[in-house]
């Protein structure tokens, strides 16, 4: 190559230069007869083509030679892919593949007027590829909504938002909260708002509810030089269709996405770094009508329509990624509508939490080359969004799974027990550690145990013990570290937090049967019952008091081992599930409402946002209810540790009977979830007192249970008082996000655990117990 010759370096291109290109030649390649669109982005190079020499490593990490390819046919987006050596370009999309050697003079042949050129040529020297796609245009699968069962006490990104318009209705997803520092409001798509005041409607607990009003703030269209000052583009617009709905009540309300982890800051996008890197970026969503979504970019401000001389581009063109679904099905989760309005997230290439990128207003469907469809989905930065609505992101609002008891009712039980044990060792250990293990008695405001615990989780630092089970484990391992359920609020971990021990069965409950009988109070037993119920789905058959039994037989093995961190970690973790324990809702079927689905959205209503609206009264309550009280009869063994739960659960339905308790919640509250300061009030008025007790006994069992380990294992003679001090939070930390460490499993799984555990101090009465149970199983 002569060196004097103009440089054609294609990766220098910037975005800017790529637009420049596209708008200096807008007539030469609309006029095009197969043209039927134009995008920014990264040629596409078809699978069948050989790698150059060296580019392509082989599986040993050599290189591979290249390989002879069979004749080029027609390039689309399914036969072809991003390569390292793709060059930034100019996509032209043809409705019809027509060879370069069909175009001529002859007869028969195309006018060479139409075919597109291989390089745009800028003024300046600068020169622009072009790669010809072609796509066969087609309607987006147009499914109903599915059927999906909606949580009953939050709504967040993905939940389904409906609205009524000239007597048609209009469905799509919540895409997050945004705020102008004094409303809050739900994002979604223009469309799907209404006209402004109009109510609309989501999905609470089976049953469609008014959530909230169609504001008269949104975006339709802007000119393109608006919305991008440093970009070409006349005769342009970018099509932002967005809306947002003023929320009625915002406390039932998250900003996290429906089936997403808590997500990071915003991924700010502009015009320095709207760039081709962002070609094959990962994107995850959660649609109303589609549920996940998987996603890459395909390209960058797609010009997807021409009227009148002018076009209308979307700056993101998102490909359905079935590989990162897990799912062969070239279709599998592709966008559908319904999903307009939803916020897509960029995943980050390494670990990190998901930012939110683009929200999603419309679909384009084509076709592949094998005529399976592909609906791609048409999305807008939300950067833009919100610079244009001069609103901010609500970031942090009731994120995280939402925990039983809340954060505050599992720390403050986790608290005062550590304060309650009466053996001076144990104690000296427990209060040195007390802010491993919960918070101190000053902290227990649930603005600040929310604040330490999201911040905490953010930044992948340290969770104080009480509330990992809820905060880390009930998580994928792939959202957060530590994480230990297999799917989506399903197993192993979730059903290691309740028993639902209170339906009849041959005219009795097994909580009736096991209070009669501590017997009963064994695996088999238990299996038996919720097979005969029809539970047999792994998260329906709750095991909270053998995941206490097997927290239990750790305690004592770390005693003898003399770890001191095992220890403290187990005593932490353990907290949580004996708090479980004490919440009446977490031993009945009735968990959140009667059989016919009366009192929806009692369990978060109760055990939230009750409990953090009168912390100050649950604190000074306890403390008085405690004063004087000694802890109950200590258990020598896991399996005895297991009944003394099982009481702890019969105490609290006592106190608090279930039914009771929804009936008395569906008697004040407007619709399902309704947890406003009017219906929790009502709650606090009924059963303010009985919870104070409940939450106490709750920490007395939990420092009973403690010091029965300590005692099993010989604690005082295992550790020197120099070993009783405040325990490395790294070591800790370790310990939780160890899916090894007290494993995660089912009731179908705990038996064998608990049978092979080392032994913890067993009475023969225990273990004649346990034998006599599994005699009597059917």
């Amino acid at each position: 190559m002569d060196i004097l010759s103009a440089d054609s370096s294609f990766a220098s291109l910037s975005t800017a230069d790529l637009l420049e290109a596209r708008d200096l030649y807008h007539w030469h390649l609309l006029n095009k007869k197969n043209v039927v669109g134009t995008a920014v982005g990264l040629s596409l190079i078809r699978k069948s083509d050989p790698w150059p020499v060296g580019e392509r490593p082989d599986a040993g990490g050599g290189v591979r030679a290249a390989t002879r390819a069979p004749v080029r046919g027609e390039r689309t987006f399914d036969n072809s892919e991003v390569r390292d050596y793709s060059r930034p370009c100019i996509l032209v999309l043809v409705d019809a593949w027509i060879p370069a050697d069909r175009f001529g003079s002859g007869a028969e042949q195309e006018s060479p007027e139409e075919l597109v050129p291989s390089t745009l040529y800028l003024p300046d020297g600068r020169t622009v590829p072009v790669c010809v796609v072609k796509v066969t245009p087609s309607a987006p699968d147009a499914s109903v909504l599915p059927p999906r069962t909606w949580p009953a006490s939050r709504i967040g990104g993905g939940f389904p938002l409906v609205s009524e318009s000239q007597g048609v209705q209009n469905l799509g997803s919540v895409g997050t909260l945004v705020t102008d520092g004094h409303t809050v409001f739900a994002l979604t798509s223009r469309h799907v708002t209404g006209p402004a005041g109009s109510p609309v409607s989501s999905f609470l607990g089976g049953s469609l509810s008014v959530v909230g009003r169609a504001s008269a703030r949104h975006l339709t269209r802007r000119p393109f030089a608006e919305v991008y000052p440093q970009f070409s583009g006349r005769r342009t617009f970018a099509t932002l269709d967005v809306g947002l709905v003023e929320v009625d009540d915002v406390t039932a309300w998250t900003s996290q996405g429906y089936g997403l982890p808590a997500a990071g800051a915003l991924a700010d996008l502009n015009e320095l770094n709207i760039g081709v890197r962002l070609i094959g970026a990962r994107v995850r969503a959660f649609g109303a009508a589609s549920g996940e979504l998987h996603g890459r970019i395909a390209a960058l401000f797609y010009r997807y329509r021409s009227r009148g001389g002018f076009d209308d581009v979307t700056d993101v063109l998102i490909a359905p990624d079935p590989e990162a679904a897990g799912d062969a099905d070239p279709g599998a989760g592709e966008s559908r509508p319904g999903d307009s309005g939803t916020v897509w997230y960029l995943v980050p290439a390494g670990d990190g939490p998901l930012r939110p990128i683009a929200v999603q207003w419309g679909g384009q469907g084509f076709l592949g080359a094998s005529g399976a469809g592909f609906d791609f989905s048409l999305a807008t930065s939300l950067s833009a969004i919100l610079r244009l609505l001069d609103v901010e992101l609500v970031v942090d609002y009731n994120t995280g799974p939402q925990p039983y008891w809340g954060k505050t009712g599992h720390y403050t039980i986790a608290t005062f027990a550590c304060e309650r044990a009466t053996d001076a060792k144990l104690r000296t250990l427990l209060t040195a550690n007390t802010d491993r293990i919960s918070f101190s008695l000053a902290g227990l405001g649930h603005g600040t145990i929310d604040t330490t615990t999201v911040q905490a989780k953010r930044n992948g630092g340290f969770v104080p013990l009480a509330d990992v089970p809820d905060l880390v484990w009930k998580n994928l391992p792939g959202a957060v570290k530590g994480g230990r359920d297999t799917a989506f609020r399903t197993g192993p971990e979730h059903p290691n937090h309740f028993a639902d021990i209170d339906q009849l069965l041959d005219g009795t409950t097994l909580r009736a049967r096991c209070v009669d009988d501590p017997a009963n109070v064994s695996v088999p037993v238990w299996q038996d019952y919720y097979t005969r119920l029809g539970h047999t789905e792994p998260d329906k058959r709750g095991l909270l008091p053998f995941r206490v039994q097997q927290f239990f037989d750790e305690l004592v093995a770390a005693v003898r081992a003399k770890d001191v961190v095992r220890y403290v970690a187990a005593a932490g973790l353990v907290a949580h599930y004996v708090g479980d324990a004490c919440q009446p809702l977490h031993g009945s079927f009735l968990a959140d409402g009667l059989e016919d689905g009366t009192g929806k959205g009692v369990h978060s209503a109760y055990e939230s946002t009750m409990i953090d609206r009168h912390d100050v009264e649950i604190v000074s309550g306890i403390a008085h209810a405690l004063d004087g009280v000694a802890l109950p009869p200590l258990v020598t063994s896991g399996t005895e540790a297991a009944v003394a739960v099982v009481r702890l659960m019969d105490r609290s339905a006592t106190a608090i009977d279930p039914r009771a308790l929804v009936s008395a919640y569906a008697a004040v509250a407007t619709k399902p979830g309704d947890s406003t300061v009017r219906v929790t009030d009502a709650l606090w008025t009924a059963f303010g007192p009985q919870t104070i007790g409940v939450l106490a006994d709750g920490a007395l069992a939990l420092a009973m249970l403690w010091q029965s380990a300590w005692k099993a294992a010989a604690g005082d003679a295992a550790f020197s008082s120099g070993a009783l001090a405040a325990v490395d939070t790294a070591a800790l930390q370790a310990l939780y996000e160890d899916p090894a460490f007290v494993p995660s499993l089912t009731l179908d799984e705990i038996g064998r655990v608990l049978q092979s555990a080392p032994s913890s101090g067993r009475s023969r009465t225990s273990g004649a117990r346990r034998k006599t149970a599994q005699k009597k199983t059917p």
